[in-house]
């Protein structure tokens, strides 16, 4: 019985980030992400699911379809490591090899990534989180630095086809509810560009504030601190079954 319930698989496909910086809402795919899982099959309907993966973003706010958006003119990159443990359910029994051969299937679970956004000044790519562009660590501020880390709730949905009784192939979009707003390093007000200057250098101070209209725009928002960062994963999966290597080996024993 055991034989038939571990799976290893693979995943690959698209990334997107929905947050303060870039198009609202679910769009086009803005940068890529693979990774790895395994897979214990409880039963017919449920599994266990734990895996790890990387992935990119790279997010503009020139391809926004707000205008204020498109005028903050904002955007950031960064590289995505995460882990992440779910569980499954088969809408429909999943038993390949057979008339069951296949099944939407819905997921949810919990996870934790790191993260470190960028952005390019002048040709050069800078972190942005030791620049503090929001005035955290500053001498006028209260806030610190955000943390490079952070946990998430995930939650999606797929379909997947037996393609023998051993490989499976399948589709699906996950969402990730981070516990941050600093994904993309924008969550606060603007900061007063001179003590950004002065305590963090004029780099800081031009990346904090790349807007098309110049001004003042002290204790006015860049983002919306209220909400937290989303990034969501669509991928294709291939999945293989060990049920052979493990009855070989069960023969073997006796």
């Amino acid at each position: 019985m055991n034989a038939q319930r571990a799976e290893i698989g693979v995943q690959v496909g698209g990334s997107h980030f929905w947050g303060d910086v870039g198009p609202y809402g679910l769009n086009l795919p803005q940068g890529y992400q693979g990774g790895l899982f395994f897979r214990y099959n409880i039963d017919h309907h449920w599994a266990v699911r734990i895996g790890g993966n990387y992935g990119e973003l790279d997010v503009k706010d020139a391809n926004a379809q707000l205008d204020y958006r498109r005028n903050r003119n904002l955007s950031f990159r960064t590289d995505i490591w995460e882990g992440y443990l779910t569980m499954e359910f088969n809408y429909f029994e999943f038993k390949p090899g057979t008339p069951q051969w296949h099944t939407p299937y819905l997921l949810g679970g919990i996870g934790a990534f790191g993260f470190n956004p960028e952005a390019r000044y002048r040709g050069t790519w800078y972190e942005l989180q030791p620049l503090g562009t929001e005035g955290q660590g500053t001498a006028a501020s209260e806030e610190a630095p955000y943390a490079l880390a952070s946990g998430f709730i995930m939650f999606g949905m797929g379909y997947k086809f037996a393609l023998s009784r051993h490989v499976t192939l399948g589709l699906e979009m996950t969402f990730r509810h981070a516990q941050t707003d600093y994904l993309d390093d924008v969550s606060g007000q603007y900061f007063d560009p001179a003590v950004l200057a002065e305590e963090r250098g004029l780099v800081a101070a031009s990346l904090s504030d790349r807007s098309r209209s110049p001004g003042d725009k002290s204790l006015t928002y860049r983002g919306n601190p209220a909400n937290d960062d989303w990034y969501i994963f669509s991928a294709v999966t291939l999945q293989i079954r060990f049920e052979r290597f493990y009855e070989k080996c069960a023969t073997f024993v006796r």
